[in-house]
Order: C-alpha cells, then sequence, then structure tokens
C-alpha cells in the first residue's frame, strides 16, 4: 500500500467528512454547550471559550494554591525517583500505577481542576472522561525525535484534548526549558484521510507528523491564512514564574516539545479527554480520584450524571474564574511568548532539518562503549532508543486502533530493568544466545512479517487468553494481540531503503513477543518467535552500525 504524508484542510475539502465523528453530530453538541452554558453561565468563561476554540490552546498560571502544588510535587518528585522509567530521552511514569499520585488531591487539581473540564467538555460538545494520566521528566538535551517533532496526537477521526501542566524539575517555579511549543489556530484545520476505492477510511501516524522542511513550510502556510500578519506564529511556553497548565486541542494543534540545551530540566504531567461516546478507552484506576466528577472521569457515565458532578464543582469554578479575573496576569499571554527573530530562525532551521536521533544515539553509545559495559548492556540501551524511532501505525475511521494503544505506551516506555529481562530471558533459553541471524534472514522485512504472521496466529488459538482485571496492567496486557496485529500492517508497508523504521518495528515485535510469550502462556513456540525476532534485530542493528563505521 503506498504511503503519502496529508495535507491540513478546511473542513470542505474532506474526502470522507462522514467519517469524522466531531462532525457527525452538530444538533447534539449544540444542546449541550447549551446546558452547560445554563449550569455556569454563558459570560463567565466565555473569553476562555473563545480563546480555546480560536487558538487552540488556553494555559493559566497560579490555578492552585502554592502550598497544595509543592505538596503534589513532592509525592511526583518521590514517585518518578522510585518507578520512573528512566528512559533514553525523558523519564516516564503511568500514572494510573502510583497510588501515592493517583490519591494526592493536588494531582486532581493540577491536571483535571473542574474548570479546565467544563471548557474542555464544551469545546468536544459532550461529557469528557481521562483516558491517559502520565508523568514525564525532560533534560536539556538537543534533539528531534519522533515523540517532539512537530505533530498531531491520536486519531483524525476524533477530537483529543489534553491537560499538560509544566515546572522546572524540584522546584514550584514554571518551565524554564523543554516547553511546549504550538502553532495557534492550526486547530481551525483536519487531517485530510485515505479513502480505498472499496470505500475503507484510514489514515496513519506519518500523517501526524512534520518531520522536514517541505512539511514545515506546509503547515507554516496553512495556518496564514488565520493570521493578520504575514509572519508565522510559534508559542514556546517557557520562561514563567508558576507551574503553568495548558489545555489544548491534542488532535488538531500542531505542537511539540522543543527539546535544547539550554533552559533547566522539566517536569510535567499530563491527562488526555475524551468525549464518554468516542472511544472505549478507559482510564485503568479502580479508584479514580475522590468527587463525584473526579469518579465520572476515571469511569465515564451519562449527561445527566456528569452535569451533575459539575453542578457540585460550580463554587470551585465560580471561585477560580474570579481568581483569573482579579489577576489578568494569571491567563498566560501567548503573544509574550512567541519565537521571533533569531530565536525563531534557530527553532525553524531545528525543524527543518529533521529527525536527529539517530546521531543522539551514535554519540551516546560511544559514550558506553568506552565505559566497556556488557554487550547486554549495550543492547538494552540500543534497544530504549530505537523503541522512540519511526513506526508508522494505521488509524481506522471505527478507531479499532485504540485497543492497541495501551501496549504501545507500554513498550515505547519500558524501563532499562524491564528490557535487560527480556534480553536476558532470551539469551537463557537460547542455547547461542542472542547472537546474529543466519545470513538469511538478516536485516529481513520478509522474516518480520513471517515472524508477526506466526505470533499473530499463535495469540489467536482458541483458549489464548488472560483475565483483565481492569487495572492499568491489565488494560496493556489485554492490548498486546491488537498491538501485533496492527505491526503486522506496519510491516507490511516498509520497504528496504527505509532502515530505521525497520529497526524500530523489529524492536517493538521483539519486545511484544516477549511480553506475549510471558503473559499469554505461549510456551516453546513463543520463546522461539521472540528468539528469532531479537537475531534479526541484532543483525540489522550490527549491520547499520558496520555501515556507519
Amino acid at each position: 500500500m503506498p504511503l503519502r504524508h496529508t495535507p491540513l484542510i478546511s473542513v470542505d475539502r474532506l474526502a470522507s467528512p462522514q467519517s469524522y465523528r466531531q462532525l457527525a453530530r452538530p444538533a447534539a453538541d449544540g444542546r449541550f454547550r447549551e446546558a452547560l452554558e445554563d449550569l455556569v453561565g454563558r459570560e463567565t468563561f466565555d473569553s476562555l471559550r473563545r480563546a480555546l476554540a480560536t487558538e487552540g490552546a488556553v494555559s493559566l498560571t497560579g490555578l492552585l494554591p502554592p502550598g497544595l502544588f509543592d505538596e503534589f510535587r513532592q509525592t511526583y518528585d518521590a514517585q518518578m525517583r522510585a518507578k520512573g522509567s528512566r528512559g533514553s530521552l525523558h523519564s516516564y511514569l503511568n500514572i494510573v500505577s502510583s497510588a501515592p499520585l493517583l490519591g494526592s488531591p493536588g494531582l486532581w487539581e493540577t491536571v483535571a481542576h473542574p474548570l479546565l473540564v467544563v471548557l474542555i467538555a464544551h469545546a468536544l460538545g459532550g461529557p469528557v472522561k481521562i483516558v491517559d494520566l502520565r508523568a514525564k521528566d525532560t533534560y536539556p538535551v538537543d534533539v528531534v525525535a519522533r515523540d517532539n517533532t512537530l505533530h498531531l496526537d491520536n486519531s483524525p477521526f476524533m477530537d483529543e484534548y489534553k491537560v499538560v501542566v509544566t515546572w522546572t524539575l524540584g522546584s514550584a517555579r514554571g518551565p524554564s526549558g523543554q516547553g511546549l511549543t504550538y502553532l495557534p489556530h492550526t486547530n481551525r484545520l483536519f487531517r485530510q484521510c485515505f479513502v480505498e476505492p472499496g470505500g475503507g477510511v484510514w489514515s496513519d501516524e506519518d500523517a501526524c507528523i512534520f518531520p522536514s522542511k517541505e512539511r514545515v513550510d506546509e503547515v507554516l502556510l496553512a495556518q496564514t491564512r488565520f493570521l493578520d500578519t504575514p509572519e508565522p506564529l510559534v508559542v514556546h511556553l517557557t520562561d514563567l514564574d508558576m507551574p503553568c497548565h495548558t489545555m489544548f486541542a491534542a488532535s488538531r494543534l500542531v505542537h511539540h516539545r522543543y527539546r535544547t540545551s539550554a533552559g533547566a530540566p522539566r517536569s510535567a504531567v499530563m491527562s488526555s479527554f475524551h468525549r464518554t461516546d468516542d472511544s472505549d478507552e478507559r482510564l485503568g484506576a479502580t479508584e479514580a480520584g475522590s468527587s463525584p466528577l473526579q469518579q465520572f472521569l476515571g469511569a465515564g457515565g451519562s449527561r445527566e450524571q456528569f452535569l451533575a458532578a459539575v453542578r457540585q464543582e460550580m463554587p470551585r469554578i465560580e471561585a477560580a474564574l474570579e481568581r483569573l479575573s482579579n489577576g489578568s496576569h494569571l491567563i498566560v499571554d501567548p503573544r509574550q511568548h512567541m519565537l521571533t527573530g533569531r530565536a525563531f530562525a534557530a527553532w525553524y532551521a531545528r525543524q527543518c532539518a529533521g529527525v536527529t536521533l539517530n546521531n543522539l544515539r551514535a554519540r551516546r553509545l560511544e559514550t558506553t562503549a568506552v565505559r566497556q559495559e556488557t554487550s547486554v548492556e549495550q543492547l538494552v540501551q540500543r534497544l530504549q532508543y530505537d523503541l522512540q524511532g519511526p513506526l508508522n501505525m494505521p488509524f481506522f475511521a471505527d478507531m479499532r486502533e485504540t485497543r492497541r494503544k495501551r501496549a504501545r505506551i507500554w513498550l515505547r516506555e519500558m524501563s532499562p530493568g524491564a528490557v535487560q529481562d527480556v534480553v536476558e530471558t532470551a539469551c537463557a533459553r537460547s542455547a547461542n544466545g542472542v547472537g546474529p541471524a543466519p545470513a538469511s534472514s538478516a536485516g529481513s522485512i520478509a522474516e518480520l512479517r513471517s515472524l508477526l504472521l506466526d505470533l499473530h496466529l499463535l495469540l489467536s488459538k482458541p483458549g489464548t487468553g488472560i483475565g483483565n482485571d481492569g487495572s492499568a496492567d491489565g488494560l496493556a496486557i489485554t492490548s498486546l494481540p491488537s498491538f501485533v496485529g496492527d505491526l503486522k500492517v506496519t510491516a507490511s508497508w516498509l520497504d528496504e531503503s527505509d532502515t530505521d523504521s525497520l529497526i524500530t518495528a523489529t524492536a517493538f515485535a521483539a519486545l511484544g513477543s516477549a511480553l506475549c510469550a510471558k503473559w499469554y502462556g505461549l510456551g516453546a513456540e513463543g520463546e522461539v518467535i521472540t528468539s528469532r525476532l531479537l537475531r534479526n534485530y541484532v543483525a540489522l542493528v550490527d549491520e547499520t552500525t558496520e555501515s556507519v563505521s
């Protein structure tokens, strides 16, 4: 299937507008918004609502009392030290796996303050739920990787909003580096979809990213139709005195995390919001929050239940609005954080240069070799970098890809210890260890496709499966078969010229196979598939290392 990037376009140019859920129910959306305005007050949050709709993002500071935030931050720091992934580019934590964080009142005030929830629900036109809660520490480094190139989140066929709260690591100050960066007004456009001759409608992750000069110029040109000035607008949220709460249209507003060697390390928590009727995704927290609204965000419910929960939060919503109206400086003016002059030129040059992960990986692995770390340790580090590489997976109009997302995140953010366990287990079960693959299969796309097919068939056998207790780990484990199925689609798109994508797909396949073998009891057959995938990965890595040297 030929792959192609898709443009950002106006709604009237969509090839299949009926496939976009956010366009399918204007009357129902309008009725919900009227009910919400009647409850909250039409004028009270009108300026924030309009800014979110036109700009695509609204940022606030001082939303939490300093004492409450600092209490939450100390819990955050302790949990990140204890449970953070300590990955190659950042340290990640699924907050649902952390009882101290999930039970912190400051967490819910930080990422799901009732005022933010109401604004997002109004934007989406219906009751909302949280489908993801994550924590992430990032450190100063000059790199453009897959996760921080200019991009759009999630599927084009539904809208997703996020709240990201950023601050300087280890303090209660606002971010002073590694800031969220976005292009205002691009939320008013849509990603074009692909329509097959038989009527199938789909998209892919390559359509979500802007990793080259051609694509960067394309999105800057698309932005100009909404501007009064010929100069592009790029907002970089950094150098703020207090923690910054930004809610934004993550699936429509072009954005990224601008990683540079300047500034201080950044901490962040992020929540992802969907309409309750847009996807089957769940947070996976058995006890989410204490208030009715917080519990609704974790479990979902009816329109009436949501409005009733909001009604109970009205004193806090009104107090927040009054605090913002009395301190206009608490609403961040994006025009004060524009990249201009040399700063814009440096940002533009960095984005146009494309992904630079390979350069960073080579430098750091060279340092590893100097330290004479074991071959297993070097392989673990290489795997962690390649899990951040290019992996173009499909999006479908029926949203079935949501079933794979937990596994995708789980694999990408595996800690060094977890990756090492997989590698050492595979070595122990193989008489020859994870050595080079046979010459006939080394670096072979055909081998990857064949092994993924074998794994998919093995997972599809009657009686293969596990119970799901609804926890975050349970949801990730049960999403593994769907991930393998979609990875088969990705593998079918690969060609021999795209070595980076082949390496990344093989890395995901090897680790995914190991976890499937463990959690689904695939026995000797599963172990053989995992070992062969790891051998193929090692062969690919050796081949690219030799070509560079």
